[in-house]
């Protein structure tokens, strides 16, 4: 009797990059995790007397499970991502999952992914948590971008050619973001990104030139979203409309720019709602009113790596309000429009293990220095 065939076992594993077991070609499970120290100190702007609050934060700024691989066929891979630490739990979220796709690279020109992931938007928010220079993303990000959903998306990396410039990609999501355990009214979200890289392949999903590439390298990008429908104040993140639901348009211009240890990054933002309040009824038969958000935004973020592996960064970013808006937006944007900050950063392996230190500042809308609200952070970062 002649034994059936094993297919050949292979383990290997490397620091950052996890514990990978491989079955011949149709199966393989990466195992990644994600640890983030964090502190921070913060100065509040001043009251009417002059007096500042402050106050500090040291806690787990982040803890990540990564389950990665490939299953039937190399082409054929999947990704499940668990954010576990009590700062990732944001909206009342009631599950850690982060990420939970299937992607099928079928071909050159067409590729698939379904599940849920990062809306392909705006390139700020879509590099990952793991690359980024300073502890937290611009304000106009948070404000204007479309961060995780669930759908299907459509794409290429090298549109035509295997040297090819161009990439796009297009998607369908629900529109209520992450962790939507409750019906609404019918809607969702569509999104069109076009990408080029005229200088040759670039790595614009992780900040900063820690290669000190000797050739420079260019990526542009445009992106056009309308998400019909949605019961979330930010479009997808954010508290639930109570009365009803609006729709919002979106557009993102960005440019990531590398050579020589020097990068530049920097986009703008913009969203529109279809409406700036929402009226209804509440329980009491009062009337209800909701208020939308619409504002566009920029971010600048430039940083130059010597060598040894120490980072230099700086950001420049500013939010403003397109009335009538939400009168909280626009007080937000009154109170703490713009936003400068410095950054120093040590690679101990690159962007896998890392210690940062930064300085925010929050300023008015006219800028007045002697108003602004203050943050430092200091953090350790690394995955295994």
């Amino acid at each position: 009797m002649v034994a059936p065939a094993i297919d050949a076992i292979s383990i290997r594993g490397r620091p950052g990059e996890g514990l990978t077991v491989a079955v011949g070609d149709g199966f393989s499970l990466n195992i990644r995790s994600r640890v983030q120290v964090r502190y921070q100190l913060a100065l509040s702007s001043p009251s009417e007397d002059g007096s500042r609050d402050v106050n500090q934060i040291v806690n787990i700024g982040t803890a990540r499970l990564w389950l990665s691989g490939n299953v039937f066929r190399e082409e054929l891979t999947y990704m499940i991502q668990l954010a576990v630490a009590g700062r990732d739990f944001r909206d009342g979220a009631v599950s850690p999952i982060f990420d939970a796709y299937v992607d099928w690279r079928a071909h050159r020109d067409l590729n698939l992914r379904l599940g849920q992931f990062f809306v392909p938007f705006d390139r700020l928010r879509t590099v990952r948590e793991w690359a980024l220079q300073m502890a937290d993303r611009p304000i106009p990000v948070g404000e204007l971008t479309l961060d995780r959903d669930v759908g299907l998306m459509l794409y290429s990396d090298r549109f035509l050619a295997d040297g090819s410039p161009v990439a796009w990609r297009v998607g369908v999501f629900g529109g209520g973001g992450t962790n939507l355990t409750t019906a609404r009214v019918p809607g969702g979200l569509a999104v069109a990104r076009v990408e080029l890289r005229p200088l040759g392949p670039i790595d614009d999903d992780v900040e900063g030139d820690l290669a000190r590439r000797t050739s420079p390298a260019l990526a542009l990008g445009v992106a056009l979203a309308g998400n019909v429908n949605t019961n979330r104040l930010r479009s997808t993140t954010g508290p639930k409309f109570e009365g009803g639901a609006t729709s919002y348009a979106h557009g993102a211009l960005d440019l990531v720019f590398k050579w020589r240890g020097f990068a530049l990054q920097a986009e703008g933002l913009g969203k529109l709602a279809s409406s700036s309040q929402i009226v209804s009824r509440a329980s009491d038969g009062s009337e209800r009113v909701e208020y939308t958000r619409s504002a566009v935004g920029f971010v600048t973020q430039s940083s130059y790596t010597f060598d040894p592996p120490f980072e230099l960064v700086g950001r420049l970013s500013g939010l403003y309000a397109i009335p009538p808006t939400d009168p909280t937006l626009v007080d937000e944007v009154r109170r703490g429009a713009h936003e400068v900050g410095l950054g120093a950063n040590y690679y101990v392996h690159h962007h896998r293990l890392k210690l940062q230190v930064d300085w925010i500042a929050r300023l008015p809308l006219d800028v007045d220095v002697s108003r602004a609200s203050h943050a430092i952070h200091a953090q350790l970062d690394v995955t295994f």
